[in-house]
């Protein structure tokens, strides 16, 4: 089957979708290829199934919420950022809510709900959407793009192609790193796919016993000796070492295989403040076992764990603690040291962080800088946001800008 279209789309997800259909709004004939038999798979599970789209941090901060490449979508966020995806999503049926930390969802809870509102948006004569269609190749000549082969030997012809294919994360769900290979084929550089938003394995054995335990702690990460990011949050402790929003960002930053994390178990409380904490615990229950020590919010099997870190045994009485013990059990309680070993494989992860490198994309259009009429958006880009709405809001973003630009570079 040989095809003709103005745009050529591949990769039914959230970047795909919404590239389409600005390209389909502004009058293009438009082919979108999934290799999935439906679109919006990945989008249908994140969030918990509820998809948490967007977040409404100011735009002056946004960019301090991505690991990777934040500059390289300033531009972009200025031309679509969040209150426009919201408008677009309300517009075709699917209204939104702002909750804890700025994060925005369907009211309803449902992903389902966005992905009707993005479909509802594609649905336009000249947008046309093929599933169960596997893409083989890209055909350029002379610097130019001409149209994309399929498994099923169909040739599409288009003088503009967009790449949504998203990253490696999530194989099952078709993520299968097939778009970095063509970018890499036509001559594109490639960042090293690694794991994003992911679970972190730790040496330490104790934290076995910790497993199912939740805590609010401030964290910070320390490599080659010096501490590379700092935050709070909630981590779960697991059978592997943690996980949870926390734990979860700050995989977005261990490069290197000597990190090490320190936590502050009570962060709301100073040095000398947890010090006065526990004297006034040792006066009012002096014959209390150590393990009875309730500072903050750490449970008791926590408190257990940090005072045999300390050297102290949970069965001394408070009253036989030496002024040392106590200042180290604090010291223990304020700095709990973890050893990465290292993160949970990419197959796991929620994101991938690397892939086309941004230096050969225009960040005005997301056009390559090296094939005419080729153009990327979304995870298959080398760029990646903390949990919180981000990066769905970088792959409506650049995908938005994607179809725009493709459609009104057509001539």
């Amino acid at each position: 089957m040989n095809e003709s279209y103005n745009v050529i789309v591949i990769g039914g997800g959230p970047a795909g979708m919404i590239a389409a259909g600005r390209a389909g709004e502004l009058g293009k004939t438009v082919l979108l290829l999934e290799r999935n038999n439906v679109l919006g798979v990945k989008l249908r599970i994140t969030g918990n199934g509820r998809c948490n789209v967007t977040n409404m941090t100011d735009l002056e901060r946004f960019e301090e919420y991505y690991s990777d490449n934040p500059k390289f979508l300033h531009n972009t966020f200025n031309k679509f950022f969040n209150n426009d995806l919201r408008q677009l999503l309300q517009k075709y049926g699917s209204k939104t809510k702002i909750e804890n930390n700025s994060r925005v969802f369907p009211v309803t809870d449902k992903a389902g709900d966005i992905i009707k509102a993005l479909q509802l948006y594609l649905n336009r004569p000249k947008v046309i959407i093929k599933c169960r269609m596997l893409v083989t190749e890209l055909e350029i000549s002379s610097g130019r793009i001409r149209g994309v082969k399929t498994q099923q030997g169909d040739f599409f012809q288009a003088e503009k192609v967009i790449i949504a294919t998203g990253g490696k994360s999530y194989p099952r769900l078709g993520s299968n790193g097939s778009g970095h290979q063509w970018a890499k084929n036509s001559g594109h550089a490639l960042v090293q796919c690694r794991p994003g938003l992911t679970g972190i394995e730790i040496k330490e054995t104790w934290i076995k016993k910790m497993q199912g335990v939740s805590i609010n702690t401030q964290i910070s990460l320390y490599a080659r000796g010096k501490r590379k990011k700092k935050m709070q949050g909630d981590i779960v402790f697991s059978h592997y070492g943690i996980s949870g929003p926390a734990a979860f960002d700050m995989s977005m930053y261990i490069d290197s295989t000597d990190a090490v994390l320190h936590f502050d178990i009570i962060p709301e409380y100073t040095q000398e403040q947890a010090i006065k904490q526990l004297d006034a615990l040792v006066n009012k229950s002096p014959k209390a076992k150590c393990s009875n020590i309730s500072l903050g919010n750490v449970s008791k099997k926590l408190m257990c764990v940090c005072l045999g870190i300390a050297g102290i045994s949970e069965d001394k009485v408070l009253g036989l603690l030496s002024k040392k013990e106590k200042r180290n059990l604090i010291n223990t309680l304020k700095s709990v040291q973890l050893t990465v070993r290292r993160l949970r494989p990419l197959e796991e992860a929620m994101v991938t962080r690397g892939g086309v490198s941004t230096k050969q994309i225009n960040p005005k259009n997301m056009e390559s800088k090296l094939v005419k009429g080729l153009y990327f958006c979304g995870e298959v880009i080398d760029i990646a946001g903390l949990t919180g709405g981000f990066n769905l809001q970088a792959a409506f973003s650049t995908g938005y800008i994607a179809g725009e630009s493709s459609a009104l570079e057509i001539v």
